[in-house]
C-alpha cells in the first residue's frame, strides 16, 4: 500500500514537472522572437538613413576661401557649401554670378553642407576675358613666342605687349599658357599676346591677375590711352586713379579687369616701366 502511494506520488511530481517546463519554454519563446524582431527593425532603421548624391545647380552670390553661398534655381533659397574637401572643376577664379552645379549629401546635418563636387558651367571672369591657350614653348624670341598645342598644332604670339609672369622667363621646352587677342590663325600680323604664364607660376597669385603694358598716347581726368607695338589703342578709365602725373610716351603695365578689348577697360593698378 505505501508502495502503491510511492509510486503515485512519483508520477504526481514528474507531471507537474514536466508541465511547468512546458509553460517556461512557452513562455521564453515569445521573448527571443521580439529581440529577433527589434534587431531587425535596428538593421533596417540604419539602412533607411543612408544618404544618397544629390546636385543642386545654381547661381554664387558670395563664397569665401572654403564656402559658397548659392541661390537655388528651383527655389531661390540660398544655401551655403563648404567646398575646402570638394573636387572643384573651373577654368577661372570663383565669382558673383557664377552658375555652378554641386553634388553632395541629401539629409546631412551639418552646415554649411559639405560639397563633394562643384562645376562652374558658366563663368562671369570667363565670359569677359580674352581666350587663352595653354602648350609647350617651342621657340623664343625678342617679341615673339611659338607654343605647340597638344594636338600638334603651333601658334606664334606677339610679346612686345605683354604682361609675362614667369620666374626665369620665357624657356623653350617649358610649358606655358598664353591670353591673347586677334585670330589665332593670323601670321601676318601674329596675335597679340596680353599674358604669358610660365608653368613654373601657375598656382601663383600674379597668374590671376590681367595686365596690359603699353605707351601712353593721350591722357584725360578719368582715362588714359596705351598704344601697342601694333600701332592699336587701348583705353583704360578710373574713377579713383590720377592719370595726371603720367605723361605722353611713358610706358604703363596697368593691371585691369574683364576683357583688353573692351570699348573702356577698367583700370585697377598703375605701374610706370
Amino acid at each position: 500500500m505505501n508502495k502503491k502511494v510511492l509510486v503515485t506520488l512519483v508520477l504526481a511530481l514528474s507531471l507537474s514537472a514536466a508541465t511547468a517546463c512546458s509553460k517556461k519554454a512557452e513562455e521564453t519563446t515569445p521573448a527571443v522572437a521580439e529581440v529577433t524582431t527589434e534587431a531587425t527593425a535596428e538593421e533596417t532603421t540604419e539602412e533607411e538613413t543612408e544618404l544618397e548624391e544629390t546636385s543642386m545647380t545654381g547661381v554664387i552670390v558670395s563664397f569665401t576661401d572654403t564656402v559658397l553661398t548659392v541661390k537655388d534655381d528651383s527655389d531661390d533659397i540660398e544655401k551655403e557649401f563648404d567646398y575646402s574637401k570638394a573636387e572643384v572643376r573651373r577654368e577661372f577664379p570663383f565669382a558673383e554670378g557664377d552658375e555652378i552645379e554641386i553634388i553632395y549629401l541629401e539629409g546631412t546635418a551639418e552646415t554649411p553642407v559639405p560639397a563633394l563636387s562643384v562645376e562652374v558651367y558658366s563663368s562671369v571672369i570667363g565670359e569677359n576675358t580674352d581666350p587663352y591657350v595653354e602648350g609647350t614653348v617651342k621657340e623664343t624670341a625678342k617679341n615673339t613666342v611659338t607654343l605647340e598645342l597638344e594636338d600638334g598644332e603651333s601658334y606664334t604670339f606677339s610679346t612686345a605687349n605683354a604682361y609675362i609672369v614667369a620666374k626665369d622667363g620665357i624657356l623653350a621646352d617649358k610649358k606655358a599658357k598664353v591670353t591673347y587677342i586677334g585670330d589665332i590663325d593670323d601670321t601676318d600680323p601674329v596675335p597679340l599676346a596680353v599674358k604669358v604664364v610660365m608653368e613654373d607660376s601657375y598656382n601663383s597669385a600674379d597668374a590671376d591677375k590681367f595686365a596690359f603694358i603699353g605707351k601712353v598716347a593721350s591722357i584725360e581726368d578719368e582715362s588714359i590711352v596705351l598704344q601697342a607695338d601694333d600701332g592699336d589703342f587701348y583705353t583704360f578709365v578710373s574713377d579713383e586713379h590720377d592719370f595726371s602725373g603720367y605723361s605722353i610716351g611713358d610706358t604703363l603695365q596697368i593691371t585691369y579687369t574683364g576683357t583688353v578689348t573692351a570699348k573702356e577697360i577698367p583700370a585697377v593698378k598703375v605701374v610706370k616701366k
